[in-house]
């Protein structure tokens, strides 16, 4: 239910639970991972899909099983084809231009990246062209819905991430100068 595709060897399926069978990351070994069938929108066996999904508005879950999908591909999307770089640069130009420009001190490390990654949370994530797999999601809000978490998640880390960076090599650079 996080957008996730897993490739797996076996699926078992108890009473609310689902089991996998998948590869462990970088290895040829298999695990086994039980989980609960809340967690998991579908699975395909013998080349049919078998959706787990039901809308429950008790729950939260108060998309169709359609709209679900789409909101799915979104997250998928986000999570893979969103960079948010632009924004590590920005961050590091200015935090790296307040610490050269204050100078010494320990708190010019950490506010400003940490006020920059919070202005992140600010405005709307705009989902370009490229971002997105399928074209018919283009204008879809539900697509829109799912891409933004995940989105903004990789705005706000990367804020603060280029931030820190250039926090830092703007106070190398002052002490540098003052020497």
């Amino acid at each position: 239910m996080n957008g996730e595709i897993l490739n797996v060897y076996s699926v078992l399926e108890t009473d609310g639970m689902i089991s996998v069978t998948a590869p462990k990351r970088f290895s040829s070994k298999l695990k086994t991972t039980a989980l609960n069938k809340s967690e998991v929108f579908s699975y395909v066996h013998d080349g049919k899909e078998i959706i787990l999904y039901v809308q429950d508005s008790a729950f939260g879950d108060v998309y169709s099983t359609d709209e679900m999908r789409m909101y799915l591909a979104g997250e998928r999307d986000a999570r893979d084809n969103y960079k948010a770089n632009h924004i590590a640069l920005i961050g590091y130009l200015i935090c790296g231009a307040a610490s050269l420009a204050v100078g010494d001190g320990l708190l010019v490390l950490v506010v400003p990246p940490v006020a920059y990654g919070t202005l992140q949370l600010l405005g709307k994530v705009k989902i370009r062209e490229k971002y997105i797999s399928d074209k018919n999601y283009k204008f879809n809000d539900v697509y829109a819905e799912g891409f933004e978490p995940p989105a903004r998640s990789k705005k706000i880390i990367k804020g603060i991430a280029g931030g820190v960076l250039g926090s830092v090599n703007g106070l190398i650079i002052y002490f540098l100068k003052n020497q």
